[in-house]
């Protein structure tokens, strides 16, 4: 049985949303999956068009011969299934109105593509983002007006059948607003652009001395967590800016502009975001868990990629697991889609839990060899016989590489299928990546990838911690460099001494571990620099041309290209 899950992303009212994907389930278990920016190479694009096709091309289908396509959609009530049928039509995908299945609720389907691929037969299911569907009859044409899902909380248990039942929902009123909203509110007033880059106020909240860090931005009454920023989802900044003001005594213009400098001010702003949000998290958490007695958790929504509140809950609460499924923002819409329709509406068994990320599709040989020939003018194929220990030796020598091996991974983190590497145990590495290849902001963080059998001597991590499947595999906790190690690695040390550590199992990807191997033997450390593999502003590379393309234009020094090693032609 093949079922396609997507998400919709275009409103009956003409809202357009982001971040498409599409997911071919066959089975139960997931044949492939992609975002549709990958595809489009614009970052969070919405549609699902291209994603589609890529899906159903590697599953040898066609639209047609799937058993279902399940959907979703947020900021909106949730449509009738003749309706998302004709909505995925005028995308281009030909389904019939019988073939499409609607997942009652956006926050579902997070809770669904975390619980359903994680190990676990029960848990407590977290699910925080800006929004989700339209609660009730819709009152008000502007969606953020009435009532929506925003934190919710969710008890899931499966065996004979899967269950999947919200037991708490938080700041869902019209005059209300969710934690990821909240977190949102103040990047934007940091300078930011929007949601997608709360991962730079986490790294600004670092350089942050905690002054504010016990600001009320949320309380709870009468059971319920709720935000005290007023809801202003049309002056976000002046909401923030008046909080701000009445709360601190700060200055109402005092917000910062793109491209401004950065002041001590900024910093405290962000970690007064960063430690109100993990506050809520770990409360939220344990609330759950007491009330329930489950004491295994997942994670979803835009807040589970918070990996500094994520090492927090792993640390300070007494889990027996935790699970974050690595798309676990609205590009994971569609794997949750795709497993509630096996699991709750088909009854079927669980058959999988996600280990690793790497569900794009593998590229041929000739494939491969194509897209090198396409460039023959401006790159050189090197001959040889260890094109690991060459890389690995390139990587000992300074030389930052591009590494292109597999299927690309599903979600936000390059896990070593389509990466960035260089030496950690220079500053320059850092230096160069920031001004000359990534072209990103010093106060943002390079992360480490370190072999499984090395990761707890370098890093604060536990067994638990370090296991298949854990947060810390899909680059999702930041824990502690041990002290008396991070002189040795500084490009991948943040300024509070942590690190978004990348654990990597051989049987997760055998080649990456290898290569981290290889380059323990020549200097004695088990980790590589790792960022994604994607110049500013574009989406992580796909296919072996867009690597090839990417790789000349960022001036990296060679590209491992699934057993090519290429260089830049000298003219």
């Amino acid at each position: 049985m093949d079922i396609l899950g997507v998400n919709l992303t275009r409103t009956s009212t003409g809202t357009d949303l982001y971040d498409g994907a599409a997911v071919l389930l066959r089975d139960g278990v997931p044949m492939v999956a992609i975002a549709e920016e990958r595809l489009t190479r614009a970052k969070h694009c919405g549609s699902v068009r291209l994603a589609s096709q890529y899906c159903l091309d590697a599953a040898g289908t066609d639209i047609r011969s799937v058993d279902y396509v399940a959907v979703s959609i947020c900021c909106e009530v949730p449509p009738p299934a003749d309706w998302a049928a004709h909505s995925l039509r005028l995308q281009g995908l030909d389904v019939r109105d019988d073939q499409v299945v609607v997942v009652p609720s956006h926050h579902l389907s997070h809770a669904a593509s975390a619980f359903l691929a994680s190990p676990f037969q029960q848990a407590i299911t977290v699910v925080a983002d800006n929004e989700g569907n339209i609660l009730g009859p819709r009152t008000r044409q502007e969606y953020w007006l009435n009532s929506l899902e925003r934190t919710t909380v969710w008890a899931c248990t499966s065996g004979i059948g899967t269950e999947i039942r919200r037991i708490a929902s938080h700041g869902d009123q019209p005059d209300e607003i969710s934690l990821g909203a909240a977190y949102n509110y103040i990047t934007k007033w940091l300078g930011f652009s929007s949601y997608h880059d709360a991962g730079q106020t986490m790294a600004l909240a670092a350089h942050a001395t905690g002054k504010w860090s016990d600001s009320r931005l949320f309380e709870w009454e009468a059971g319920r967590l709720l935000c005290r920023l007023p809801q202003r989802n049309d002056a976000k900044v002046e909401a923030v800016a008046g909080w701000l003001n009445a709360e601190f005594g700060i200055p109402l213009d005092q917000g910062r502009d793109p491209g401004e400098p950065i002041t001590e001010l900024h910093h405290e702003v962000a970690g007064l975001a960063q430690s109100a949000l993990e506050r809520a998290l770990l409360d939220l958490v344990r609330r759950a868990v007491e009330e329930t007695g489950i004491r295994t958790v997942c994670l979803a929504g835009g807040s589970a990629l918070n990996c500094v509140a994520n090492h927090r809950i792993a640390r300070e609460l007494d889990l027996d697991g935790l699970f974050i499924q690595p798309a676990a923002s609205d590009v994971g819409q569609a794997l949750g889609n795709a497993l509630w329709t096996w699991h709750c509406l088909l009854g079927q068994t669980r058959r999988w839990a996600m280990n690793s990320a790497a569900l794009g599709r593998p590229y041929e040989a000739a494939e491969v060899r194509r897209a090198a020939e396409e460039y023959a003018a401006h790159i050189d194929v090197e001959p040889s016989p260890d094109v690991v220990g060459a890389v690995a030796s390139r990587l000992a020598q300074g030389q930052i590489v591009g590494w292109f091996s597999g299927g690309s991974e599903y979600g936000i983190r390059a896990l070593g299928q389509r990466s960035i590497l260089g030496d950690p145990r220079r500053l320059e590495t850092k230096t160069r990546l920031d001004l000359e290849i990534k072209c990103r902001e010093p106060f943002r963080p390079y992360a480490p990838s370190v072999t499984a059998e090395s990761a707890s001597e370098w890093f604060d991590l536990t067994e638990r911690e370090i296991a298949p499947g854990a947060p810390a595999t899909f680059m999702l906790q930041a824990a502690p460099v041990r002290r008396h190690l991070r002189f040795r690695i500084p490009a991948v040390v943040h300024v509070d001494g942590t690190a978004r550590v990348h654990v990597v199992h051989p049987g997760q990807n055998a080649d990456y571990h290898a290569l981290i191997e290889r380059f323990r033997q020549l200097t004695g450390i088990p980790v590589l620099l790792n960022t994604s593999f994607n110049a500013a502003g574009n989406p992580i590379v796909e296919t072996p041309g867009d690597a090839i393309a990417e790789f000349l234009a960022m001036g990296l020094d060679c590209l491992l290209l699934d057993g090519l090693l290429i260089t830049p032609r000298r003219r």
